[in-house]
């Protein structure tokens, strides 16, 4: 059964590269990344200003409920890691969208900060954790070999999008509906949209998918040893890992803290929430276009070299921040940093397949995941509470400036194994 069922997607897959099923799979893994990313992080920078206005809660207050969905998140990392390396990614997301969604509903009757807390610290931090990337990545990861880096692009493309379409439809929702309302309407949008093509298009990739990639794409034989994969218990001893969850943990908890908090930010400089709202869509937009660009990149250049550029523009353009009262640098802001933080989520997770292979991709990433989401986790409200006790933002940006160095000197230091460096042709 299993051999009829592998025959079937090898030979749907040998029609044409643009037919073959792992694209299929890539579409889904957008639209999960989508809806998990756009409602559990985008909405929420637009929920700060009417949960203050409501309930007179502060602002790291609002952001611990966010940081418990990464605290309780890291935890549910390990075990979404290893069903996924089990049983594949379609149960665990249609899981994820079914809890995710119903407890954006229930978010619309809280009424104090504990019932907050708890809703988001148990059942939206395991919704998000099922339905979130450790699935989806490890979907594509298995499903491609050599244009591996493109297809993740795309995939994780749709986390920017979930910017463009959450913060001006959360903003609109809020404006018209109240927020309790648009809490519901997400809950809504995540279920009806996101469960039926988890479970139409999503499955686990065919045993002998190298092989069949490699037809795909001409990726000759040496492509094959390089494919070799690292189990969770052996990649967890290598210096590479330790060297990759640092540089994302630290470039994750700046991204997090900017994102999360750029609405209030830019209305603290004199920016209408409006236009400020329309500035994190737009941030997120121009990640899309990071994503597919840093993607296609790393079948050209050697990933070390990308990531750290990636993660020196990501602090150059966080240096326009504090000045974006004035229009043309809130442009450029917008433009440097959204194209740099796009590559961000496409770059973690195509260097731990070049690391690491395939085969045990889930149960890695489940390793790595309380890592990067404690340090996250540990940021968000930190940020909150520096700008409530100094009454600026500008400490928190020179911090996040330090951090994002670091992680880029990190990544220097990255030694992958020998037989991995060699780029097939």
């Amino acid at each position: 059964m299993r051999a009829l069922h592998n025959a079937r997607f090898v030979s749907r897959s040998r029609r044409s590269s643009s037919s073959y099923y792992g694209w299929r799979i890539v579409a889904v893994a957008f639209l999960t990344h989508c809806l998990n990313v756009g409602c559990v992080f985008y909405s929420f920078g637009v929920f700060f200003t009417p949960l203050i206005a409501e309930f007179g809660w502060t602002r790291a207050q609002i952001s611990w409920g966010f940081s418990s969905v990464s605290i309780v998140g890291a935890l549910w990392s390990p075990f979404v890691g290893r069903i996924v390396d089990r049983h594949g990614s379609r149960p665990s997301q249609i899981f994820g969208a079914l809890v995710l969604g119903g407890t954006f509903m229930l978010l619309s009757q809280v009424r104090s900060l504990a019932q907050y807390y708890l809703l988001m610290a148990l059942c939206v931090s395991l919704g998000s954790t099922a339905l979130g990337p450790i699935p989806s990545n490890s979907a594509v990861a298995g499903w491609f070999l050599r244009r591996r880096g493109r297809a993740l692009g795309f995939a994780t493309a749709g986390i920017s999008m979930g910017g463009v379409v959450f913060v001006p439809l959360a903003q609109t929702l809020i404006s018209h509906l109240g927020w309790r309302q648009a809490f519901i309407a997400l809950g809504a949008l995540v279920i009806g949209a996101g469960v039926a093509p988890i479970a139409l298009v999503m499955r686990k990739p065919p045993a002998e998918l190298p092989a069949d990639e490699r037809w795909a794409a001409g990726v000759p034989g040496i492509a094959f040893e390089i494919e070799r994969s690292v189990t969770a218990r052996d990649a967890v001893r290598d210096p590479n890992f330790w060297l990759i969850a640092g540089a994302f943990s630290l470039t994750v908890m700046g991204l997090s803290a900017v994102l999360l908090h750029q609405v209030p930010l830019l209305i603290d400089v004199g920016v209408s929430p409006a236009h400020a709202a329309l500035a994190l869509g737009a941030t997120a937009g121009v990640g899309v276009v990071g994503k597919l660009g840093f993607g296609a990149l790393l079948e050209r250049v050697e990933q070390r070299r990308v990531i750290v550029g990636c993660f020196l523009a990501q602090a150059a353009g966080l240096l326009l921040l504090p000045f974006a009262r004035v229009p043309a640098l809130l442009v450029l802001y917008v433009v440097v940093y959204g194209y740099a933080m796009g590559g961000n989520a496409t770059l973690q997770a195509t260097v731990l397949g070049e690391c690491f292979g395939r085969r045990h991709y889930g149960a890695i990433a489940g390793r790595m995941g309380p890592i990067i989401v404690f340090s996250q986790a540990v940021a968000v409200p930190l940020v909150g509470w520096l700008r409530d006790r100094t009454g600026s933002y500008l400490p928190a940006i020179l911090a996040i400036e330090a951090m994002t160095l670091v992680a880029a000197f990190c990544i220097s230091r990255l030694r992958p194994p020998a037989w991995r460096s060699v780029r097939a042709t």
